[in-house]
């Protein structure tokens, strides 16, 4: 696979992965088999009790699942993806908001991710976001 077809799965693959919030029809078997059985997702900045890794693919779905169960009307946009040396490998800047449950506020997150691929799938997935964000409207 040259690196513009691997840059444009990577691509794929991530918009995919945000279906998950938007689509509620998309199953969590169809989310997980976006990643490789061994994938981690990372979260570097993540608050506690939030997960700063998540190793597997069974259990970033079921992570991802009580993410997208915590607020409602989730929206992204205003993507841009930029390659790396490394072909298997492209980050994204991004915005996203939803509406949060619990608290009733609203959630707005300026995002940074960093996806890494293996055999077609995604193998890590690491995004950086602001915790104050998450605190104030999460918690």
């Amino acid at each position: 696979m040259d690196t513009i077809t691997k840059n444009t799965l990577a691509e794929r693959l991530f918009r995919l992965h945000l279906a998950k919030f938007t689509n509620p029809d998309m199953t969590r078997e169809a989310y997980a088999d976006l990643f490789t059985e061994d994938a981690v997702q990372q979260f570097p900045y993540a608050p506690a009790p939030y997960a700063k890794e998540v190793a597997g693919r069974d259990a970033i779905a079921e992570y991802i699942s009580n993410v997208v169960n915590g607020a409602t009307d989730w929206d992204f946009k205003n993507f841009v993806f930029s390659t790396t040396s490394d072909p298997e490998t492209i980050f994204v800047e991004f915005e996203g908001s939803a509406n949060v449950i619990a608290t009733g506020k609203p959630y707005h997150q300026l995002y940074i991710g960093r996806i890494t691929l293996k055999e077609g799938k995604i193998s890590c997935y690491r995004e950086f976001w602001n915790p104050v964000w998450i605190i104030d409207a999460f918690m």
